[in-house]
């Protein structure tokens, strides 16, 4: 018990410290000095490749974009001047089973299933 009591009393202490704290205050003029360096940090936030209302960044995927076109376009073209290799067209349903290998074999039963 005897130690509760010095313990109990450091708590009291201690509580009673926070009656005698007063209301911090700011020096003068703190709040207009703290909004002009918050302005001032704001105005500089703006990254370098912005000019204006424009970006160089939206102007050079801009530039991008046509230059893609402008190759897709010509290759289409050219592959339209060439001619095109005959090749018998296959049965759609013998093209799909020669596509997935599915004649031949099965390896369940050992026996064939084309027919």
């Amino acid at each position: 018990m005897k130690t509760r009591l010095p313990m109990n009393e450091q708590i009291e202490q201690t509580l009673n410290s926070i009656d005698t704290i007063g209301r911090a205050d700011a020096p003068p003029f703190f709040y207009t000095r703290l909004q002009a360096r918050l302005d001032k940090k704001n105005e500089q936030a703006v990254p370098f490749w912005m000019v204006g209302k424009r970006s160089v960044l939206s102007l050079a995927t801009l530039a991008l974009l046509v230059v893609l076109n402008i190759a897709a376009i010509r290759s289409y073209l050219h592959s339209a001047k060439q001619p095109a290799t005959e090749q018998q067209p296959a049965n759609g349903i013998q093209a799909f089973a020669d596509t997935y290998n599915l004649g031949g074999s099965s390896v369940f039963t050992g026996k064939t299933t084309d027919q």
